[in-house]
């Protein structure tokens, strides 16, 4: 070292200031590497910290019966509460899962959550207990019969008239509260009142499931129908009936203003662009 400062002919100085720098700049080396070797560490351990928390949240798998499974089971499949509440309710109503494919009609369910279960899902005697309805002894059936009289009974005395109800009395019906009750009441009030139960099945929101299982409590009272003048009525009046759209008011309107007033339902026939199907759903609503 003192040559090469001899060579170059440093000063005393000088040398002292170029040894000062090189340690300088071997001490920012040794920071420098430090520091990058200090942070793939801190990466890497938080690579292992997030795959250790993924691996405690992916939720377990195991073979299960889905039939009255507890909930915490479910839970610890990855299920929420309000999935499991479906499910629950579901089974309370008397619901069964028969087969795999049961478990994918849960409309709660995803069909990317079915597809994570459908390997786990082992059903107790799949596809056999379905034929054991038509299996039942004398004395079952007895007792089956028996409950359906009962259950007659029951629902005659509890009918419900569709045309003099309100929300309250609608909603003693099971499977029925308080969003359904209104439109009901809305339906009827637009309609001018349900002539036959099966109208009840048109409302926006009661299932086919839902409807059978009330129907037998539904009676339709004395209280008639508000009928449509169809001699006098405006456009906008017949359109504001469910069955009428505003095509079928401007058809209407412009055949009565070129024939002349309606005479009878034959005469309205004559509209044939019209339709049995809608014929037939306004003829209790109409009067000429």
């Amino acid at each position: 070292m003192k040559r090469f400062f001899t060579y170059f002919g440093f000063t005393k100085a000088e040398r002292r200031g170029f040894s000062v720098l090189v340690l300088l700049i071997f001490s920012m080396f040794l920071l420098s590497a430090g520091y990058g070797y200090l942070k793939k560490e801190r990466a890497m351990t938080y690579r292992l910290v997030y795959l250790e928390n993924n691996v405690e949240e992916t939720p377990s798998l195991t073979a299960f019966d889905p039939n009255n499974l507890a909930v915490e089971q479910w839970k610890d499949m990855g299920f929420s509460e309000k999935q499991i509440a479906v499910i629950k309710n579901y089974e309370a109503k008397g619901g069964k899962f028969y087969k795999k494919e049961d478990v994918a009609k849960i409309y709660s369910i995803s069909n990317e959550e079915y597809a994570r279960i459908e390997p786990y899902i082992v059903i107790k005697g799949e596809n056999k207990e379905r034929p054991m309805v038509y299996r039942k002894s004398a004395a079952q059936k007895k007792d089956q019969k028996e409950k359906k009289k009962r259950i007659k009974e029951i629902v005659h005395i509890e009918r419900i008239d569709i045309n003099g109800s309100d929300t309250t009395d609608l909603k003693t019906l099971r499977g029925i509260g308080s969003v359904l009750a209104k439109r009901v009441v809305k339906y009827r009030d637009a309609l001018g009142g349900f002539h036959a139960i099966s109208q009840i099945g048109e409302v926006y929101g009661i299932s086919e499931e839902v409807f059978q299982m009330i129907r037998p409590q539904l009676q339709v009272g004395e209280n008639g129908v508000k009928k449509l003048h169809l001699n006098t009525c405006t456009k906008q009046q017949l359109a504001r009936h469910p069955y009428i759209s505003y095509k079928q008011a401007s058809l209407l309107v412009n055949y009565r203003t070129q024939h002349g007033p309606f005479a009878d339902l034959e005469d309205l026939q004559n509209i044939s662009v019209l339709g049995d199907d809608f014929f037939r759903k306004i003829e209790p609503y109409i009067q000429f």
